[in-house]
């Protein structure tokens, strides 16, 4: 499938989801369950599969990928704090923004476009991008927790028990060993992940809210100028200096250039944060990246 078939394919079942919502078929809240299906069963299927079958000798090749995610989040996500501070934004607000900026929605969104354009080789980069995602996710609650107050394990908690870091631990342990897990439980996860993307995309369309975005227009509109253009350029220049090979540094220019990752409003929700400024940079950033995606794969 090329870039352009799977992004409208995607477009058309985010807006399932969208139209959905609008007249009635689901509601905002089912997105909730829909997410925890995807998040504990659906997902981690996926990326247990991924690195299941992948070719995983040049491992060591694959965690700079993790690595570059987390400069380029840390860096994004200073460079809208410095803008947030010079707009005299409110410390909530603020963080908020900042988080939005430092995560990359490199699973939900990242995941089924990588894997549509680049397939299942493709797919094991984006894993190894996503896991930077995961770090960079506990490092900001922690942050939080010390700006806003909180309980470490809550945070902690959340992340070690986070189900898709168990399907890549167990994807790489069983892959290295050789283990042959059997026809059944591979048919049964084939397909759970076969859900994976469908339902994301519906849950992702529940989920956006036009409301609020005129009250945040500005933000929105600087943190998606940098989650989506600011950011890929900073992982192109990376990966351009440090030589990766072809499928590694598509794969983390076009992860990098996601939209802001809806773990962010899960953080501003959690801390008492503006859940409000974070709902508009995600809804703005997810549209917007419904162009800049094709554009950039495009380019690459």
């Amino acid at each position: 499938m090329s870039s352009t078939e799977t992004i409208l394919a995607i477009i058309v079942m985010i807006l399932i989801g969208y139209f959905s919502k609008k007249i009635g078929l689901l509601k905002p809240e089912d997105s909730t369950t829909l997410n925890k299906i995807v998040v504990n069963i659906a997902i981690p299927s996926l990326i247990f599969l991924a690195m299941y079958g992948a070719d995983l000798s040049n491992i060591n090749s694959l965690f700079p990928i993790t690595i570059i995610c987390l400069i380029t989040g840390t860096l994004s996500g200073t460079v809208v704090y410095l803008f947030a501070r010079y707009r005299g934004y409110s410390k909530k607000t603020r963080w908020t923004i900042v988080g939005t900026s430092t995560l990359f929605n490199s699973g939900f969104l990242g995941y089924p476009v990588v894997l549509g354009v680049y397939g299942s080789t493709g797919l094991v980069r984006a894993v190894f991008f996503d896991m930077g995602s995961t770090i960079l996710f506990l490092c900001l609650g922690i942050l939080f927790i010390v700006l806003f107050g909180g309980k470490y394990s809550s945070i902690i908690k959340r992340t070690v028990l986070f189900p898709p870091l168990w399907g890549i631990i167990l994807g790489i342990v069983v892959n290295l060993l050789h283990l042959n897990i059997g026809p059944l439980p591979l048919d049964v996860l084939k397909y759970l992940s076969g859900a994976a993307i469908p339902i994301i995309m519906i849950s992702l369309g529940l989920s956006l809210e036009v409301g609020g975005l005129k009250n945040y227009l500005d933000a929105a509109t600087f943190v998606s100028t940098v989650r989506l253009i600011i950011s890929p350029a900073i992982a192109f220049v990376i990966v351009t200096i440090l030589g990766f090979s072809y499928i590694n540094s598509t794969v983390t220019v076009v992860e990098a250039g996601m939209p802001s990752a809806m773990l962010s409003l899960v953080l501003a929700a959690s801390y008492d944060l503006d859940v409000k400024a974070a709902a508009a940079c995600i809804f703005m950033s997810t549209v917007l990246s419904m162009i800049t995606l094709p554009i950039l794969i495009y380019l690459l």
